[in-house]
């Protein structure tokens, strides 16, 4: 956006109100005062006023130039005034705990301070130790007995422990890795859920970071064109319509202003939700650029994106290995079939007061038939557990890839879009509020002709915020659609 800092106005230039513009005023020679032009970051041009075509192409000079600016100069810039409307708002003091971070940043302070990833965490060490449970042998048994009738006594010592040789203790140990291994992957697919929903919190912060300076900037041009038109009402070279209505205008820019800030500050709220309960949010600035995606550039072809999200979606393979689980489940039901075996040996004890004592050594080996529980039930039901899976596995399936190409083509599109916004609307726009603001001084045009390209330059500039944020949302849909994780 482009306005003035300090200017000496042509007389008879602008709308004085009904009675102030002379016939000859449209034709009034332009004053050879001088014109000081600036922009929202901070550049400044000093121009000499000459003929309008002459200001248009020094204008379009400037306007490419400050498109090729470095983009880690302008990220400081952007910081730097979201720093300055936080100390502003807090009465001038910086906040004790103000902190710019990245995305990477925050991700990994999000990984190390908030409960629910520890949640996590620990909700597989609860799967794996309930599924390796089962993979244990049976304890041995001791028994103590005493016959005491006719006069003897007899006093069994027996350890007792039942034999693994239908196998289905290797089996149930392959089918708890298989359980673990399913929970580790379901809690991957929470972590990539929790990281996409911060991700998107961070974008809606740099939004409003963003939005908030742009408005800034626009009040402040405002700001300035109503002093202007100020010192032209004293000096008798203005109305005071064109004052009051720039007034008006700075009003519900102003207004725009507060809404932005009261965003930016649910932002920092949202964002502060991802870190340790109670992180203090105020102080909270997403040190990046919502242009930092390189609009126009496309993302992979849809077949290595299908690809590769079947082999990187953690719910997909969580399903996958649950299937295998109740496959390996189902085996060992079926060796149900199969007779048990236990074994128990010890010592025993005989007292007869006709013969006397003596000591010896029992033995007791135990068969079970599998004559009315032969793993029937318990194999169907392990069946039909795994064809659920597969039945669900082919759902996701499908899922993911109506997600992976949904994702792609509103990346692709935003990207190109933004692209094409900026260089269609953004830059002509300020080169517009340049011609708007010579053409008023030079008579053509009036207050509401002025304020209007100021509305428009804004309007243009808060709409590729938007698009670049549509942008950046969709790009982080996509890493969720095809499993990418983020790694700090």
């Amino acid at each position: 956006m482009v306005g003035i800092t300090a200017t000496r106005p042509p007389r008879g230039g602008g709308r004085a109100g009904e009675d102030s513009r002379s016939a000859g005023g449209a034709g009034a020679t332009p004053a050879a005062g001088r014109l000081q032009l600036t922009d929202p970051g901070g550049a400044v041009t000093d121009i000499r006023m000459g003929t309008t075509e002459n200001l248009d192409d020094c204008l379009l000079r400037e306007a490419k130039g400050r498109a090729a600016r470095d983009g880690e100069m302008l990220t400081r810039l952007v910081v730097g005034a979201v720093v300055g409307g936080v100390m502003a708002l807090t009465g001038g003091a910086a906040p004790v705990h103000a902190q710019a971070l990245t995305e990477a940043e925050a991700m990994a302070r999000m990984r190390q301070e908030h409960p629910a990833v520890r949640a996590l965490r620990f909700r597989v060490r609860e799967v794996e130790a309930d599924a390796l449970e089962r993979s244990l042998l049976a304890n041995p048994t001791v028994t103590y007995t005493r016959e005491d009738a006719a006069g003897g006594r007899d006093d069994f010592l027996l350890v007792s422990q039942e034999l693994p040789l239908r196998g289905r203790t290797g089996l149930f140990g392959a089918a708890a890795g298989r359980a673990a291994e399913a929970a580790g992957a379901r809690a991957d697919a929470d972590l990539l859920d929790f990281e996409a929903s911060l991700r998107l919190a961070f974008a809606d912060l740099l939004l409003a970071q963003e939005r908030t300076v742009a408005i800034e900037a626009g009040v402040m041009e405002l700001r300035r064109l109503v002093e202007l038109l100020r010192v032209r009402e004293q000096e008798g070279e203005g109305s005071r319509f064109d004052r009051q209505r720039a007034e008006r205008e700075v009003a519900d820019v102003e207004a725009d202003l507060a809404i932005a800030r009261i965003a930016q500050s649910a932002a920092q709220a949202n964002l502060a939700a991802f870190f340790a309960p109670g992180s203090d949010p105020d102080g909270l600035v997403a040190a990046s650029r919502l242009d930092n995606l390189s609009p126009g550039a496309a993302p992979e072809s849809l077949e290595m994106l299908l690809s590769r999200a079947l082999e990187q979606r953690a719910d997909y393979r969580a399903l996958a290995a649950r299937e295998t689980r109740w496959a390996i489940e189902r085996r060992a039901a079926e060796r149900l079939r199969l007779p048990g075996a236990a074994v128990a040996a010890g010592l025993k004890r005989s007292a007869n007061p006709l013969v006397g004592a003596d000591a010896g050594y029992a033995v007791t080996a135990t068969v079970g038939v599998p004559l009315f529980n032969r793993g029937q039930l318990q194999a169907a039901r392990a069946e039909a557990a795994r064809a659920r899976l597969e039945a669900e596995r082919h759902v996701l399936r499908g899922r993911i890839e109506r997600e992976v190409r949904i994702a792609r083509t509103a990346a692709s599109r935003y990207l190109s879009l933004a692209g094409e916004y900026r260089a269609t609307s953004v830059e002509p726009a300020a080169e517009l509020a340049s011609i708007a603001q010579t053409a008023y001084e030079e008579g053509e045009y009036g207050v509401l002709e002025l304020l209007d390209a100021h509305r428009v330059t804004l309007g243009a500039t808060l709409r590729e915020l938007e698009l670049l944020a549509a942008a950046r949302r969709a790009v982080i849909e996509l890493d969720r659609a095809a499993g990418e994780m983020t790694v700090p």
